[in-house]
């Protein structure tokens, strides 16, 4: 019996070491971008999964928030300094951050805040030496493979799943042959309401619920009650982890069905006066353009 619970905690012991390591310890919170990015370390990653890995390096959630700095500044400049008259704490940067980069949920208040101030820097000193540099540093702030493989992983139905493993992976099959590491299934991850964590109606800790696009009101009242069943997944997810949406122009064409029909005919002939031309006539045409969304949600919309 004693050579059994060897060989079982041997073997959690190595899974454990197969896995990220940076999910491991959770206990404590970050006091730098650095030491934050070090505990949800994802180099590993890239070992087995290179291609997608390199399909999520040109996606936008490798710069979810680089991407964002005028619209997270507004956040913080417009919303909280001069409308709400509220001090910029974590709690309150959590409601642009917690979707734009989940790690924040693991940084010192202190941290929080100096990353307000950086985004702020780098928005207003944008081409400027400060500016810039602050950029870089937030560039490595964003929705990386342990954002959706683990942090929001079992989020969208909390009291249901249960709290998630640290150290865990999650998929949307759940164990795999080739897999280097313990992965449980999550079923969630296969469904749209996965992406509207972020993708939709954000509810903060404080209640307060944010609304930063309509795409999944319009996806449920007007796609999916009327008979669609296409996930997000399907469509966004059909060129793999790279997720094509709305600046990807093939995708636009596969969302927006488009036709144009002209039909040319002589406008008043003979009856503009011309000394030079008599009997001139004006070319014309009639153009009607058909727009159709072909979407499961209404368009634009991000």
């Amino acid at each position: 019996m004693r050579k059994i619970r060897l060989l079982i905690l041997l073997f959690v012991g190595a899974a454990l070491m197969w896995g990220p390591v940076s999910l491991q310890a959770m206990d404590k919170e970050a006091n730098t971008i650095d030491e934050l990015v070090s505990m949800f370390d994802e180099s590993s990653c890239i070992d087995c999964h290179e291609e997608i890995h390199n399909q999520w390096s040109d996606s936008w959630h490798a710069q979810s928030v680089v991407s964002s700095l005028g619209s997270i500044t507004s956040f913080i400049e417009n919303g909280l300094k001069k409308e709400w008259e509220t001090e910029v704490t974590k709690g309150q940067m959590l409601k642009c951050l917690d979707c734009h980069a989940p790690v924040i949920n693991y940084a010192s208040e202190k941290l929080a805040v100096e990353i307000a101030e950086m985004i702020v820097t780098a928005a207003k000193e944008k081409g400027k030496p400060a500016g810039d540099a602050a950029k870089k540093e937030l560039a490595k702030l964003r929705v990386g493979c342990l954002s959706c493989h683990n942090l929001k992983a079992l989020a969208v139905a909390p009291h249901w799943n249960g709290p998630r493993e640290e150290g865990m992976i999650y998929g949307p099959h759940g164990e795999d042959a080739g897999d280097a590491h313990e992965t449980l299934e999550s079923i969630d991850m296969t469904r749209s309401a996965f992406c509207m964590q972020c993708h939709g109606i954000y509810t903060a800790a404080d209640g307060e619920t944010i609304q930063c696009n309509t795409l999944s009101g319009s996806y449920q009242n007007a796609y999916v009650a009327k008979g669609g069943s296409n996930t997000c997944q399907d469509c966004h997810m059909d060129g793999g982890h790279i997720f094509h949406g709305g600046r990807d122009l093939d995708m636009v064409k596969k969302g927006i069905g488009f036709n144009v029909q002209i039909n040319p005919y002589k406008h008043l002939p003979g009856q503009i006066k011309d000394v030079k031309e008599p009997g001139k006539w004006v070319p014309s045409a009639v153009v009607t353009i058909f727009i159709e969304n072909k979407a499961g949600h209404r368009i634009p919309d991000g």
